[in-house]
């Protein structure tokens, strides 16, 4: 019986002290809150976070309207536990929508 090792196997490293092959990860959205109040002027929506961990300033949280167009908006640094504000980059949020991140 022959063993052939190839110094290119992926198994091989694994197997014999070298570094894992990175895992694919899928990139799932993450619930955020729901959209309580949205102003015009200027252009901001107050998102109810519950008891969830508020998103950090900067981070760019959608809406998916379904038959609509997406809702994009970035989350300010004016956060009052439950709620945090963020500004309307593109799209037309209404009261109820679901945040996510």
């Amino acid at each position: 019986m022959t063993v052939v090792l190839l110094s290119g196997c992926g198994a091989a490293r694994f197997w014999f002290g070298g570094k894992r092959p990175p895992r694919a990860t899928a990139k799932v959205p993450q619930f955020v809150g729901t959209v309580t109040l949205v102003s015009d002027d200027p252009s901001f929506v107050l998102i109810d976070n519950g008891s969830l961990p508020p998103p950090t300033a900067g981070t760019v949280l959608t809406i998916d309207n379904l038959g609509g167009t997406p809702v994009e908006m970035k989350v300010t640094r004016i956060q009052k536990p439950p709620f945090v504000v963020a500004d309307i980059v593109k799209g037309a949020p209404k009261k109820g929508d679901r945040v996510f991140r």
